[in-house]
């Protein structure tokens, strides 16, 4: 659990409603099914209209990650590597087919299967490169949609303020209900903001990060599986490995 994400989020909400309360506001007004509805909802429909479902739901998976995160060790992916390369050279490649489930990584568990299998080094690089990038603009994708989302709060919640507006008006004739229904109408306005700045757009640019780790973890297996497969040596490939860095 990324404790971290939901601190955040309780801070930037708390933020809001002590404000509203330092500038003598009533909290009570801050809370509207109506508006929260319009925005939220809304915002995905109007996502939903421009995406795919499964490109959809893919992007809800992998919203999961903002609270669970995945774990990318690239050290300890390193060790494995370097483990992988001393068997290889002691014994010889095929040797390894015992430790392809043993990776539980699905993307490392192909690309040594391929080097066991025989495949050509050259090769086995260009495909896992090309595979490499497709994962990573299909995560890029996914949090496209939720980029959307984002992107359409705002207007929502202008539209949610006139639709606001437009109920206040019919109490003219009654200024005290009149002022309330101002007041409320311009929620909307403020759940389209918040949900955009506050939610949906720092969660996605930690999607983000994550998806440049895994990016990052998988390009390391295909040079770590590579040099396995040209027979470099260990020390020489454990050393051109230290150059991958934790983001």
């Amino acid at each position: 659990m990324d404790l971290l994400t939901l601190g955040g989020l309780v801070l930037a909400f708390c933020s809001v409603f002590l404000a509203n309360w330092l500038g003598g506001g009533e909290v009570i007004l801050l809370l509207n099914l109506p508006s929260a509805i319009i925005v939220i909802v809304g915002s995905l429909g109007a996502a939903l209209v421009q995406s795919s479902i499964s490109e959809a739901i893919s992007a809800l998976k992998l919203l999961r990650w903002s609270l669970m995160p995945p774990v990318f060790d690239l050290e300890g992916s390193r060790h494995t590597i370097n483990r992988l390369a001393l068997k290889a050279r002691r014994l010889s490649i095929i040797a390894l087919e015992s430790d392809i489930k043993a990776l539980h990584n699905t993307f490392a568990t192909r690309a040594l299967q391929m080097a066991v299998d025989g495949t050509d080094p050259e090769l086995l690089a260009d495909r896992l490169h090309e595979e490499a990038a497709r994962i990573r603009d299909r995560r890029a994708g996914c949090i496209g949609f939720l980029e959307a989302i984002g992107g359409y709060a705002p207007t929502l919640g202008i539209m949610g303020s006139v639709l606001g507006l437009i109920q206040a008006m019919a109490n003219l004739d009654s200024p005290e209900a009149l002022g309330q229904g101002i007041a409320v109408a311009f929620v909307s306005t403020l759940y389209g903001q918040g949900f955009a700045n506050l939610v949906v757009f720092p969660i996605c640019r930690k999607l983000y990060r994550y998806a440049d780790q895994e990016l990052l973890l998988n390009q390391m297996f295909i040079d770590g599986i590579h040099g396995i497969a040209t027979g470099k040596h260990p020390q020489r490939l454990d050393l051109e490995l230290g150059g991958y860095e934790q983001l």
